[in-house]
């Protein structure tokens, strides 16, 4: 048995549709991945894990001084609520919020840049701030065209500043409120919170030869709001199946296991909740490969390792060996192989990045009436997964070391906002 591309992108198109975190759609996908691969013979099933999720009923912003005018915002999921009624703030933008800003925003409505990361959230509370705006796109975007994002307010940011009121719009409207000097405005935000539930898909196959020595496959299958998530990841997702089809056929030396892990877009859930659910069977594993985001037709083949640097010599050298054009580097990658490297698994990743202009991620553009992936382009991947797996897989003795360089425990530590124990 051999490979097929077009047999994966087959099961891409069956799944192209809204996966969001919690969702029925998600649930869904979920059902089928486990169809898919209980048909190939393998043992697998579904672990559920607990997620805590949030529901926007209603979230109204109207600049009322020194003109009047509403614009479409959406609220962030478990933020808090505002009065029934709302609020009548000031505005305030305070750029990327440094202290200058920050000197004079108590009891007001201040509009930052960018995403909202811990950092900058904590440093908002810190000085007082009434609500939290953001915003997204380009000043140039077709409204027709374009979405308002829905984000959420993870509790990697609440857990120690609290929660608070935050809305989210386009770039163009927030463009617009600083050219045309907006000074009040009414925020309204009606939102809840609750426990939903995700679910990751977990098969696995015995080696023939090492048993104890396992061979660990993730990519994920949620999609964020808008998108149908085809390129991130289900791309992933239908090359991992195809290479549980490829080693149910041809027995591995050491034991694999493939996870199609839930709720990655809401800061890599599922497979924070697989290590944690398997910690105790961690130190059999001797490698993570993560593969998340390919078939673009017109890209770059990259590959971030989270290990040694003699590691990405070995990877490096056997890409080159089979005439694969690919960029391998030491780097962490925010993705499933972060919670492993984090526990001392070393992990690599096999990306296949799009390039400007034909590439979209994280919006409604990426599906497959976009047009620029295609089962040619993900077979590019899926040959540079099963030949790298066949390599190590055959190995006499494991070719990676199973030792995280002090470089990348560092990264994933800042990644993952890890306080240091003072001395």
């Amino acid at each position: 048995m051999k490979v097929s591309a077009h047999r994966a992108f087959a099961l891409l198109k069956e799944l192209a549709y809204e996966r969001v975190s919690c969702s029925e759609a998600e649930k869904q996908a979920a059902r089928k991945l486990l169809e898919v691969a209980l048909s190939t013979g393998a043992e697998a099933h579904i672990e559920e894990f607990p997620v805590a999720c949030g529901k926007v009923n209603h979230a109204k912003l109207v600049v009322t001084e020194p003109y009047v005018k509403e614009y479409e915002v959406t609220g962030y999921e478990r933020g808090l609520s505002t009065p029934e009624g709302g609020v009548d703030l000031e505005f305030y933008y305070a750029e990327n919020g440094e202290d200058a800003h920050l000197a004079n925003v108590k009891g007001k409505a201040v509009m930052v840049n960018g995403r909202l990361g811990k950092k900058l959230y904590e440093k908002l509370m810190k000085a007082g701030v009434a609500a939290i705006l953001t915003f997204d796109g380009t000043t140039i975007d077709r409204r027709s065209e374009t979405d308002c994002d829905i984000r959420k307010l993870r509790e990697i940011l609440t857990e120690e500043s609290g929660a608070c009121t935050a809305l989210h719009m386009r770039t163009m409207d927030a463009a617009e409120i600083v050219r045309r000097g907006a000074k009040k405005m009414h925020i309204e935000l009606s939102a809840e919170n609750y426990e939903g539930t995700s679910q990751n898909v977990c098969a696995v196959i015995e080696g023939t030869e090492y048993p104890d020595e396992i061979i660990s496959f993730g990519a994920h299958y949620d999609s964020v709001y808008f998108s149908t998530g085809v390129y991130d990841n289900m791309s992933g997702s239908v090359i991992i199946m195809e290479l549980l089809r490829y080693f149910m056929e041809h027995k591995p030396a050491r034991t694999m296991k493939f996870n199609w892990y839930g709720s990655e877009e809401q800061g890599l859930l599922g497979s924070k909740a697989w290590v944690k659910a398997h910690e105790d069977e961690l130190s059999k594993h001797v490698l993570m490969i993560n593969i998340d985001v390919a078939a673009p037709i017109l890209g770059k083949n990259v590959a971030p390792i989270l290990a040694t640097e003699k590691a990405v010599g070995y990877v490096d050298a056997l890409m080159r060996e089979a005439g694969i054009a690919c960029e391998v580097k030491m780097d962490i990658y925010s993705s499933d192989c972060v919670p492993f490297a984090d526990k001392g698994v070393p992990a690599v990743n096999l990306l296949r990045f799009g390039v400007p202009g034909a590439g979209y991620i994280h919006d409604r553009r990426d599906n497959l009436k976009s047009n620029y992936l295609s089962a040619e382009a993900l077979d590019i991947t899926l040959q540079q997964a099963l030949m790298f797996t066949q390599r190590v897989d055959s190995a006499k003795v494991f070719p990676i070391e199973r030792k995280i360089s002090d470089e990348i425990v560092k990264k994933v530590d800042e990644y993952l906002f890890k306080k240091k124990d003072k001395k």
